[in-house]
């Protein structure tokens, strides 16, 4: 689908789940290199930026969460931008591109705000608004971390295992879709100088400052979530031996009702004198010495 903005300035083009009629309809209205026009149909992997003449080619991506699988996935977003027109095109909606174009389509004023310094001030705007929007999504990683936190001292250490796995899951398909673009905002801050006008230097260095932000807090829940792992493990490991030492223990107390009883029933001798009633006690007695004696020598060694 096929969407124009032409304001005084500038004319914006989104395009979104582009078609060959799509493609058609640029390559009648613009002049691109083939090698462009073939990149914005198959979608891409990595983000890249190259420079055809008077036009730059962006690929960036988009940090969307997939509430259904718990993860985070990207979703490709394709600049092209020239003096007096800037090109959009993905596959499916990104949230701050559309709220940013719905605006300019529906209110004059804002358009014109949006477009009068020139394209570079609207791609500023978009790449600014899709880096601003990864925020709220780290804001519920850390509701996350908060959470497990909170699990894993409640001793819920079975559930904290699977919360772990989603929670790492979604960061690292995060930081695969955020640290690459590091790349392309410096690319784009070293094409500024010659590509658009000098004041927009600063703004792009904005861009690198708020992507830069968003990778550093990404790498400190990533320490966050190893940590809490490793607590989360050790504690695991610390109840099962605890457990583990418990059960030994028990085994080890009831070593001499096993010993005795065993001695005792050997023969039919030895079965004939526990039928009396006297020595039957004594037998048991025996065995309660034992279980004493035991517990007594665990305790001088402070093993209870």
């Amino acid at each position: 689908m096929l969407n124009v903005i032409r304001a005084k300035h500038t004319t914006w083009v989104d395009i979104k789940g582009p078609t060959e009629k799509d493609l058609e309809w640029l390559e009648g209205n613009f002049t691109f290199h083939p090698l462009v026009l073939k990149e914005l149909m198959p979608q891409l992997d990595y983000p890249k930026i190259e420079q055809f003449g008077r036009y730059l080619f962006l690929v960036l991506f988009y940090p969307f969460y997939d509430a259904r699988n718990f993860r985070t996935v990207p979703l490709e977003l394709d600049i092209i931008v020239a003096k007096n027109y800037i090109i959009t095109n993905h596959y499916k909606d990104i949230v701050p591109l559309k709220a940013i174009f719905d605006k300019c389509n529906l209110y004059e004023d804002i358009r014109e705000e949006y477009t009068k310094k020139g394209t570079h001030d609207l791609l500023y705007r978009i790449v600014n608004e899709v880096l601003q929007a990864s925020f709220p999504k780290l804001s519920h990683i850390k509701q996350n971390l908060d959470e497990l936190e909170s699990a894993i001292y409640s001793e819920q250490y079975k559930e904290s295992v699977q919360r772990i796995s989603l929670i790492r899951r979604d960061i690292i398909g995060f930081q695969r879709i955020i640290e690459p673009q590091g790349l392309v905002l410096n690319s784009l801050i070293e094409k500024a100088d010659s590509f658009f006008d000098i004041e927009i230097t600063p703004y792009l260095h904005s861009l690198l400052n708020s992507h830069n932000q968003i990778n550093t807090i990404l790498k400190t829940q990533t320490k966050t979530l190893d940590a809490l792992d490793a607590t989360n493990q050790s504690l695991i490991d610390t109840r099962t031996n605890t457990i583990m030492k418990a059960l030994t223990i028990f085994l080890v107390l009831l070593y001499p009702f096993s010993f005795f009883s065993d001695i005792f029933s050997m023969t039919g001798q030895f079965l004939k004198f526990t039928l009396q009633p006297r020595y039957f006690w004594l037998v048991y007695g025996v065995m309660f010495a034992g279980f004493f004696t035991i517990l007594a020598v665990l305790k001088k060694k402070k093993w209870l």
